[in-house]
């Protein structure tokens, strides 16, 4: 069975993590995402620019003390089947073991709680609590799924309307932040095929 989800990788298994598009060599600042209808993204100020140049110079994502670090919405480490029992854990039991959500706390994921120019990814996106909303930015499979783009093409959620839990994710680092075409291809098969 694969492990869950979590931060660093497997422990004492680095040699089972696979290295991302980037290397430690490479000490610039991530670039922000591209959005639609601004070029460059200029200057230091930008809020864009500050959320994915925090840490400079670049760290080496792909070392072991970077992956241990609990960083916040970063660093998250996964193989696509993880991922995806992770979401369908959220919808209901998983080889035997606990839901992950109560019915209210599913409902509080898929209900939308914001919505707008997102004012660090720079396109318009919904939010639940905790989740992303299917939505222009990040087309999921439907009005009720939940879940979240990661920072070079990977995506997971879970449609509470279709019972179907998503996961993918790619060792190539992408400056897509929401809407892969990579992802969104095998998500649209999703939907081809449950219709």
């Amino acid at each position: 069975m694969d492990r869950a989800p979590g931060r660093g990788g497997p422990p004492g298994r680095p040699h089972r993590t696979r290295r991302g598009g980037r290397t430690g060599r490479e000490r610039r600042a991530p670039a922000p995402p591209q959005a639609r209808g601004h070029r460059g993204l200029p200057g230091p100020g930008l809020l864009t620019r500050r959320a994915f140049g925090v840490i400079d110079p670049a760290p080496d994502e792909n070392d072991p003390v970077y992956r241990a670090a609990e960083l916040p919405g970063s660093a998250g480490v996964a193989t696509a089947r993880a991922l995806s029992r992770f979401y369908a854990a959220t919808l209901g039991p998983v080889d035997g073991a606990e839901r992950l959500f109560a019915p209210a706390t599913l409902t509080l994921a898929r209900t939308e709680e914001s919505a707008g120019t997102d004012r660090v990814l720079l396109v318009g996106t919904r939010f639940g609590l905790g989740h992303m909303l299917h939505g222009p930015a990040s087309p999921l499979l439907g009005p009720s799924s939940f879940g979240h783009p990661g920072r070079g093409g990977s995506l997971g959620f879970a449609d509470p309307d279709s019972g179907i839990a998503f996961g993918y994710v790619t060792n190539g680092m992408r400056k897509t932040v929401t809407a892969d075409p990579r992802a969104q291809a095998l998500v649209r098969a999703v939907g081809a095929v449950t219709a």
